[in-house]
């Protein structure tokens, strides 16, 4: 019941976590909008490429965050087979096509020196490839079901380091972090932090049954 309850909680912060940044992405992005982000990366903004891959990282982000919602649903896959095949096909196609390419072309210009662009570049390269991976598992010639949920689960986790590292970020503002390593710090955070705890997730049993099980005296 406990475990149960903390599921949701999770599944309840993401929720908000996206929410969140499609409210912010609205208010930056559309026209008329702020433009915070635009206006702080000084010349390369000019640059209609960067511009153009800036917009459709954002549209794939926001697609990969809300279509990844209902993947983990045992419920809804047993009764909504469909649905899981339709969202996971937009995460997918969103991550491959618009989220990866795009990011690592914007990474080359990010902030945080060495690090930060290293940071995001990873990022794109481990997206694309664990979503790769997970879609071609569960092709006919494959139909690794195991493989598949295993790379998903991996390629989520860096999906939802958006909104992880928004989090970090905000909890290194309130404790007085400086600003661009605050920004580095997060990124990476957000990126391991989130890869660690897919895998303990997806190796949870093996965990719990070596340190359950009786020790044997030599």
């Amino acid at each position: 019941m406990i475990l149960r309850g903390l599921q949701w909680l999770a599944w309840l912060a993401y929720l908000a976590g996206c929410l969140l940044i499609l409210n912010n992405s609205i208010q930056d992005y559309l026209p008329g909008g702020l433009g915070l982000f635009i206006s702080d990366k000084g010349e390369i903004s000019e640059s209609a490429l960067w511009r153009g891959s800036l917009y459709v990282h954002i549209v794939g982000g926001l697609l990969c965050l809300f279509a990844a919602l209902p993947q983990f649903s045992r419920s809804l896959l047993r009764h909504r087979p469909s649905i899981h095949r339709i969202a996971g096909r937009l995460f997918g196609m969103s991550m491959l096509i618009l989220v990866s390419p795009t990011g690592l072309h914007l990474a080359l210009h990010a902030k945080g020196g060495f690090v930060g662009k290293l940071g995001f570049l990873t990022l794109a390269v481990a997206g694309f490839h664990t979503t790769l991976a997970g879609w071609r598992a569960v092709l006919p010639r494959h139909r690794d079901l195991e493989a598949h949920r295993a790379w998903m689960t991996r390629s989520f986790a860096l999906a939802a380091s958006a909104v992880t590292f928004r989090v970090y970020h905000a909890l290194g503002y309130l404790a007085g972090m400086e600003a661009e390593s605050s920004y580095v710090v997060c990124l990476w955070l957000s990126l391991l932090g989130n890869l660690a705890v897919a895998e303990i997730i997806l190796h949870r049993r093996k965990a719990a049954t070596f340190l359950l099980q009786p020790q044997i005296e030599p």
